[in-house]
C-alpha cells in the first residue's frame, strides 16, 4: 500500500476518467493488452537500467507521462517487473544452444505446448519464454511469456521519414520491415510479405503460404491456410462478463473453421483472465482446462495441467526478478537451472545430470560455450540487423560462416571437414546449393515458375531432374522425373536424361486447394492411381488405392478431432486419449486371414503416465476368435506396435509367436506411446505424400537413390535459417540414430522420431537433452 499515492479532487478525477479511457481504448484498438502497456513503453524512456539497484527509483522519478499515464510511475509491481527483465537485445541467427540459450547475447528460450489438435492442420496453444523479450507486454501469460497467438504489428514507428513497422512472430520473436518504393520488406531476409490496406494489414508467410490478418492498429484477427481453414479471433468487450475479460480487448476465443465444413464442430479455444489482466486459464474444444499461476512480478510460476499435475518455474535472480532460472517438472523434481550475469546473460546451465551441464563465457563479439564433451567459440558481427556467427570452431576443428548484406547464408565450413555453399537470385530464393562431404558433392540448382514464389519449375539433383506444372492457385497438377547421368548434380539443367528413367505424376483439387485425385505413370505405364476424400474437419479421411484396390481411412475423430476409429486392409484401430491428449488404450482388431493363419485378433493396449509425461507402464493383452484375453510380454506388445507404425498389416505376429528377446540382447529403452497414424504414412506412403503436397519441390517416391525432399527450395531455405554451431556433432549423432531406426527389434523405441535419440546423444552444448524432453 505505501507504493500507492491517493489523488482527489476534479483534477485528479480527470485523470483517473483519461487513464481508464486512455485504457480502454488501447486494449481495444491497439493490442490484446491491458493499459499497462503504455507504461512498459515509458519505462524504457527514463533512463532506467533493468537488474541494477537504481532500476525502480530511477524509473519512479524519470518516466514521463502524459495523458493516460500519470500514474505510471506509481505502479510499483509494474516497474518492478520492467526492472527484472534484461534489456532488449539484438536478434541471434546462431542455432539455440545449451538448454536452449540464443550464444550471442545469452538469452534463455523455451517454447512449451499446452494444446494440440489432431487435425491435418492442427489448432495449437504453446508458450515461449524469452530472457530478453522483444516487447513487454502488460497482459497475456506473465513476463517474459509469449502464447502463439499473441502475435502483433507494433507500428509505433510506422511514421517518419523511416518508418518501420515490427512483426511479432508466435514465438514471441521479432521480424522487421522497413518501408522501400512504396512496399514492405522485411529487414533481415525472412520470407514474409507485408501488407498495408484501408484499414487492415495483411502478413503473409511465403514458406507455408498462411495469411494473417491483422486490425489497422496490429491487433491480430485471423489466420487462413492455403487449403481455406480460417482461425478467427475474438476479444473481449463492454458484454463480456468480468469472470472472464475484466477489461475490453483481451483475446478470449480462438476458433478454427474449415471450409465447407459444419460450423458446429469448429475447434473452440476458450481463455479466462484474472483480475490483474492475465490469462487465468484455457479451456481447450474437449472442455479439459489448464490453470496458470503468477507471483507478485508478473512472472508464471505454475501451469496446472488437466490432470491434475503442475509444472513449475523459477525466478530467483534478486537483480532480475523476471528471468527463469529454473523449472520444476511435474513429478517436483528441478530439471533446469539457469544463472545469469550482471547484463542478464546466461553464464550456466545445470542439470541433476552433471554431464549435462554447460558454461558460456563472453568476449568481445564472441561467446564460447563448454560441457563435459568439449567446447565451441562463436564470434558474432551484427549483419542485416542480426547477431549472426562469423566463426564457429570446436573441439572436432574450425569452420566459418559467411553472409551477405542481406543476411542470406552464403558460406558455412564445419569442424569435421563438411561445407555448403548457396547462391539466391535477387528475390533471396535460393537457386542453387552445394554440399561437401567426405563421401563427395551433392549440387541442386533450382528454377522458379514465378518472379516471387517459391514454386519451383525445374530442379537438378544428383541422378535426377525433376519439372513442375502449376493451376492458378498454386496447386502442382503435374511433375516430371527423369533420371541423368550427372550423380553429382554438378552439371545442373545441362545433365543429359538420355535413357533414363521416367516418372510422372498428374494431379487434380477442390476448390479448398485439397487434392482429390492423383495418377504415377513410370516409363509411360501407369503404376499409380488414387483418390481422396476429405472429412467434415477439414482433415483426409480416406485414400484409395485403385491399383492394388486398398483402402485406409480415418473413420471417426473425437472432440478434439483425434482419430479414434482407423481402418485399412483387414483391420480396425481405436485409439483412446486422456485429458492431456496422450494415448491412454490402443485397441487393434485384426480379421481372419491367410497371414494370420484364418484366426481374428484382437490386441488391447493400455498405457499409465508418470507425472513428468513419461510412459510409466505398458501393458497389453491379445484374444483370439473372440475368446479370453490373454497377456503378452514386452516383446509381442513392440512387434504388434511396430509391424502397425511401418504400415504392415495385418500387424500381429504369427499365433504362438512372441517377438524377440531385447533383454537377452542387452537392449534398453525408453517405451513411447503408438503413433497411432503413423499406419496411414507407412502404408502408402506415395499417396500420403502426394496429398499432404510433399511434392511441392519435393520427390513423392523418397526412396533409394532418388532426390530426397533436402533439395527443395522450402527445406534449403529452413536449412539456413540460422548458423548451426554443431552441425558435425549433429551430423554424426543422426548417422548414429538412423541407423536403429528400421532394426525390426528396436522399432517401437523411436514411436515415430529419433528425437529421444538424438537429444541423448548430441552434446548438451549442443542442445542435447532440452528441458521440454528427453
Amino acid at each position: 500500500m505505501k507504493y500507492k499515492k491517493s489523488f482527489h479532487g476534479p483534477a485528479a478525477m480527470l485523470v483517473r476518467i483519461a487513464t481508464v479511457f486512455a485504457c480502454v481504448l488501447t486494449s481495444v484498438q491497439v493490442s490484446a493488452d491491458g493499459g499497462d502497456s503504455i507504461c512498459l513503453g515509458l519505462y524504457g524512456k527514463s533512463g532506467a537500467t533493468p537488474g541494477t539497484p537504481a532500476c525502480v527509483s530511477t524509473v519512479t522519478s524519470n518516466t514521463p507521462t502524459g495523458m493516460g499515464s500519470y500514474n505510471c510511475p506509481n505502479n510499483r509491481p509494474l516497474v518492478e517487473s520492467w526492472c527484472g527483465s534484461p534489456s532488449p537485445v539484438d536478434p541471434d541467427k546462431n542455432c539455440a544452444a545449451a538448454d536452449p540459450v540464443l550464444p550471442a547475447n545469452g538469452v534463455t528460450t523455451i517454447s512449451e505446448t499446452d494444446f494440440v489438435s489432431g487435425d491435418d492442420t492442427p489448432l495449437k496453444f504453446t508458450r515461449s519464454y524469452r530472457s530478453s523479450p522483444f516487447v513487454r507486454t502488460g497482459a497475456g501469460i506473465g513476463v517474459g511469456w509469449f502464447h502463439n497467438w499473441q502475435r502483433q504489428l507494433g507500428l509505433a514507428n510506422l511514421s517518419g521519414s523511416s518508418p518501420q513497422v515490427s512483426a511479432y512472430r508466435p514465438d514471441g520473436s521479432r521480424v522487421i520491415f522497413a518501408k522501400a518504393g512504396g512496399a514492405w520488406r522485411s529487414v533481415d531476409g525472412s520470407f514474409l510479405s507485408l501488407t498495408q490496406q484501408s484499414s487492415s494489414w495483411t502478413l503473409k508467410d511465403l514458406l507455408t503460404d498462411a495469411s494473417e490478418t491483422y486490425s489497422a492498429q496490429g491487433l491480430l484477427q485471423s489466420v487462413s491456410t492455403r487449403t481455406n481453414i480460417t482461425t478467427s479471433l475474438v476479444y473481449s468487450d463492454s458484454s463480456t462478463p468480468s469472470s472472464v475479460a475484466p477489461s475490453p480487448g483481451l483475446l478470449i476465443s480462438i476458433r478454427q473453421h474449415a471450409a465447407l465444413s459444419n460450423p458446429n464442430i469448429d475447434l473452440t479455444i476458450l481463455l479466462a483472465y484474472d483480475s490483474h489482466l492475465r490469462i487465468a486459464q484455457m479451456t481447450d474444444p474437449t472442455g479439459a482446462v489448464t490453470q496458470y499461476g503468477y507471483d507478485t512480478h508478473n512472472n508464471l510460476v505454475s501451469v496446472a495441467l488437466p490432470d491434475g499435475n503442475v509444472r513449475r518455474y523459477v525466478y530467483d535472480d534478486k537483480r532480475f526478478l523476471a528471468v527463469l532460472t529454473g523449472i520444476i517438472d511435474e513429478s517436483g523434481s528441478r530439471v533446469a537451472t539457469w544463472t545469469y550475469d550482471a547484463q542478464g546473460r546466461v553464464t550456466a546451465v545445470s542439470h541433476p545430470d552433471t554431464t549435462r551441464n554447460v558454461q558460456l563465457d563472453y568476449g568481445s563479439g564472441s561467446t564460447t560455450l563448454t560441457d563435459s564433451k568439449g567446447f565451441t567459440f562463436l564470434a558474432s558481427s551484427l549483419i542485416a540487423g542480426m547477431q549472426r556467427p562469423t566463426v564457429i570452431n570446436s573441439t572436432l576443428g574450425n569452420g566459418a560462416v559467411t553472409w551477405d548484406a542481406s543476411g542470406r547464408l552464403m558460406t558455412q565450413t564445419s569442424g569435421n571437414g563438411d561445407g555448403a555453399t548457396y547462391t539466391y537470385d535477387d528475390s533471396g530464393r535460393p537457386t542453387k546449393s552445394v554440399m561437401t562431404t567426405a563421401s563427395g558433392i551433392a549440387v541442386t540448382s533450382i528454377r522458379y515458375a514465378d518472379a516471387t514464389s517459391l514454386l519451383p519449375s525445374l530442379i537438378a539433383s544428383p541422378g535426377w531432374m525433376r519439372s513442375y506444372v502449376y493451376d492458378s492457385n498454386g496447386n502442382v497438377t503435374g511433375i516430371s522425373e527423369l533420371s541423368t547421368d550427372d550423380s553429382t548434380g554438378v552439371r545442373g539443367f545441362d545433365a543429359s536424361t538420355a535413357g533414363g528413367q521416367q516418372r510422372t505424376y498428374g494431379m487434380t483439387y477442390d476448390s479448398t486447394n485439397l487434392l482429390q485425385f492423383a495418377q504415377m505413370y513410370e516409363n509411360g505405364v501407369k503404376t499409380g492411381e488414387w483418390f481422396y476424400t476429405v472429412d467434415g474437419y477439414g482433415s483426409l479421411r480416406q485414400s484409395m488405392d485403385r491399383t492394388k484396390g486398398t483402402v485406409q481411412r480415418t473413420a471417426v475423430r473425437d472432440k478434439a478431432h483425434r482419430a479414434i476409429v482407423i481402418d485399412g486392409p483387414g483391420f480396425s484401430a481405436n485409439p483412446a486419449y486422456d485429458s492431456r491428449g496422450r494415448v491412454s488404450t490402443f485397441w487393434y482388431s485384426e480379421q481372419a486371414s491367410s497371414p494370420n493363419e484364418n484366426v481374428a485378433r484382437l490386441l488391447k493396449v493400455s498405457y499409465t503416465y508418470a507425472p513428468s509425461g513419461d510412459v510409466a507402464s505398458r501393458t497389453a493383452t491379445v484374444s483370439t476368435n473372440l475368446g479370453p484375453d490373454v497377456a503378452i510380454s514386452s516383446d509381442e506388445i513392440d512387434t504388434w506396435l511396430g509391424n502397425y507404425e511401418r504400415g504392415i498389416a495385418p500387424a500381429g505376429p504369427p499365433p504362438n509367436h512372441f517377438g524377440a528377446l531385447k533383454k537377452a540382447l542387452g537392449v534398453t529403452y525408453q517405451i513411447e506411446p503408438v503413433c497411432a497414424l503413423c499406419y496411414l504414412r507407412a502404408a502408402d506412403p506415395i499417396a500420403q505424400r502426394l496429398y499432404y503436397n510433399d511434392t511441392n519441390g519435393g520427390d513423392p517416391s523418397d526412396s533409394g537413390s532418388e532426390p530426397k525432399l533436402s533439395t527443395t527450395p522450402r527445406s534449403i531455405l529452413a536449412a539456413t535459417k540460422c548458423a548451426d554451431s554443431c552441425a558435425s556433432e549433429k551430423a554424426a549423432c543422426r548417422t548414429l540414430c538412423s541407423s536403429a531406426r528400421y532394426d525390426p527389434d528396436m522399432r517401437n523405441i523411436w514411436g515415430g522420431s529419433m528425437r529421444r535419440c538424438m537429444m541423448g546423444c548430441v552434446p548438451a552444448r549442443c542442445g542435447g537433452n532440452p528441458v521440454s524432453g528427453g
